[in-house]
């Protein structure tokens, strides 16, 4: 791109990405600057100076074609026009590309803000770009400006504050030094013109953003800006954005293990959504939906199946921990996912707030078709104290659980509120644990409400090493399938994780297999067997994978004959030693007599 330019050109445009390298100038910041130089070139004593201010127009006319900088109009004056500089690797961001600005961002960021901030300034300059685009492709058409601000409020988010004609978009807001300081401010007046944005203004407090923009902070900041501000996120669809957005919650996700925090691997998630087989038309339920990633998930499955087309179902999460249920609305709205609920700050197994909204909207069981989750493991704290509220305690049929372990509290919230399926991911000691939960366990085996259980490999989560299990429960089963269980041993089905070396992951490959045996219910040596309920009534209601199918390279192949003859040297060596050592006792004894 620049050997195509002039030598006169390329040498001025030399000069500008020196001066200004990511920050936006003027036409008129290019002009003091050619007159510096000028003046520069005179004081060597240059008669004849290369640079004039005369030219600068055409300049930056020629670098805009040759897509070498970027323009957009002042939003207050369109007559003024800001330019940025568009480096020639820039001009198609790739998916990669994006990923690894995303990183530089991040590692900006350690150790002096939450990692969250970087989910809510992705978010602010995604929806920025993307209304801008929108009132710039109304005023090509011809709209004024201030029309186009308004009806593009009106079509998308309130960034344009029609009563004093101020305008929030993050171009706006970080275009000089102290204006960026103001990006907390802009972000809280944001949520408060557009009540389904209200949770940025908690974000911004909670993540203490007001507090970390400050004079000491301000050039970290100022790198942030800087690489978001080399895409236009505009140019991507919402999967790619999405992805952005779930990057960055995976690239924490080892650090943020270790405090507490769970993140469930998105293969996981594919692999559960796969194996419930969502259809278009249903409503979704995740009672633990964390970040929403398998609502998103279940969005995107369905999506795949239309071929594109848009899904008509409605996904409804509840998340204990408010800033989580926050950024979890933004990641589904980064997504493009429209007809979604997210209730946060109650427990599910407690206040499961979803059944009076579903009354509320007609629905008279309060019921859902799939309910899809990856709860807490063993959390504690649950049992009948908790769970016999007459409110409740018609959801846990089968019994309470222990204080140690809520795992089957989950599951029977879970099959209480499903109408279709449950699909749910836990620790593998939930299928063998005695007490309270095989009580539990074998009421729910009795009443043949478990499709299939499938083992999965070790290393798969970033806070355990443990290898946890899915577990699919039908109340529907078709009649093939009643008085049955299918176990799936994938315990051997993995690859190692490309960017955690202590970790496994599952593969395309490894997803296929697992479905395609549930699907077709089938046996396969080694992997997957259908088992009569039977049978597991004589294992004592223990559905541990391994009791049922293992695979083949673990099974130990015993020659009998050769094991024998074995056994008989050994007992032969064996005789033949004591022998020896009674005769050398022998000799000793005999010494000892005659002294």
């Amino acid at each position: 791109m620049l050997s195509e330019l002039q030598p006169w050109v390329r040498e001025r445009y030399l000069l500008i990405k020196e001066a200004f390298r990511d920050k936006e100038f003027t036409q008129e910041d290019v002009e003091k600057l050619f007159e510096k130089k000028r003046k520069e070139l005179l004081e060597k004593g240059i008669d004849e100076a290369k640079f004039t201010t005369k030219n600068v127009g055409e300049v930056l006319s020629i670098l805009r074609r040759a897509g070498l900088i970027i323009a957009r109009k002042d939003v207050y004056d369109y007559r003024k026009t800001y330019y940025r500089l568009r480096f020639p690797t820039e001009s198609k961001i790739t998916r990669d590309k994006l990923i690894s600005l995303l990183k530089a961002a991040a590692d900006q960021i350690r150790g002096g803000l939450d990692y969250k901030s970087l989910l809510v300034f992705l978010f602010y300059k995604a929806i920025s770009d993307r209304w801008m685009k929108k009132a710039q492709d109304l005023m090509k058409e011809g709209k004024p400006q201030i029309a186009a601000y308004m009806q593009v409020n009106r079509a998308y988010y309130h960034l344009f504050d029609e009563e004093t004609g101020k305008l929030y978009t993050w171009h706006e807001v970080v275009k000089e030094r102290e204006s960026i300081k103001e990006m907390a401010n802009a972000l809280i007046k944001i949520s408060e013109m557009n009540p389904e944005l209200a949770d940025l203004k908690k974000l911004v407090e909670v993540l203490g953003l007001i507090g970390f923009i400050k004079e000491d902070n301000l050039h970290k900041l100022e790198e942030i800006v800087k690489i978001f501000n080399r895409v236009d996120f505009a140019e991507f669809d919402s999967d790619i954005l999405g992805d952005a957005y779930e990057w960055i919650l995976s690239y924490f996700a080892p650090q943020k293990a270790k405090e507490g925090e769970v993140y469930t691997p998105r293969e996981v998630i594919r692999l559960l959504v796969e194996l419930l087989d969502i259809e278009d038309g249903s409503d979704i339920l995740d009672p633990a939906s964390g970040s929403g990633g398998m609502l998103i998930e279940s969005y995107r499955y369905v999506k795949e199946k239309l071929e594109g087309g848009e899904p008509a179902i409605m996904l409804y999460g509840q998340e204990l921990n408010e800033t989580t249920a926050a950024l979890s609305k933004l990641n589904l709205i980064l997504h493009g996912i429209q007809e979604f609920r997210i209730f946060e700050g109650f427990d599910s197994l407690v206040n499961p707030r979803w059944e009076e909204v579903l009354r509320g909207e007609g629905v008279e069981d309060g019921k859902v078709d799939y309910v899809i989750a990856n709860p807490p493991w063993n959390q504690d704290g649950y049992d009948e104290a908790r769970l016999s509220d007459r409110r409740i305690k018609h959801i846990y049929k089968y019994g309470y659980t222990s204080k140690q372990s809520a795992d089957w509290a989950w599951v029977q919230l879970m099959l209480y509120y499903a109408r279709k399926k449950v699909g749910i991911v836990l620790d593998s000691g939930a299928l063998f644990r005695g007490g309270s939960e095989k009580s539990i366990r074998q009421g729910i085996v009795e009443d043949d409400l478990i499709e299939a259980v499938v083992l999965l490999p070790e290393k798969l989560f970033y806070n355990t090493g443990a290898p946890g299990i899915i577990m699919v429960l039908n109340p529907n089963k078709p009649e093939e399938r009643k008085g049955k269980i299918l176990f799936i041993n994938a315990s051997r089905e993995y690859r190692k994780h490309p960017e955690v070396r202590k970790l496994n992951q599952l593969g395309p490959e490894h997803i296929k297999k697992i479905v395609e045996a549930y699907r077709e219910f089938k046996e396969i040596e080694g992997f997957s067997r259908v088992v009569d309920l039977e049978e597991v009534r004589k294992n004592d209601y223990n559905l541990n994978v391994s009791l049922y199918v293992f695979p083949e390279d673990e099974r130990e192949h015993i020659d009998l004959n050769k094991e024998f003859k074995e056994f008989e040297e050994i007992e032969a060596r064996e005789r033949e030693l004591v022998e020896r050592a009674k005769a050398y006792i022998q000799g000793v004894l005999e010494v000892g007599g005659n002294e």
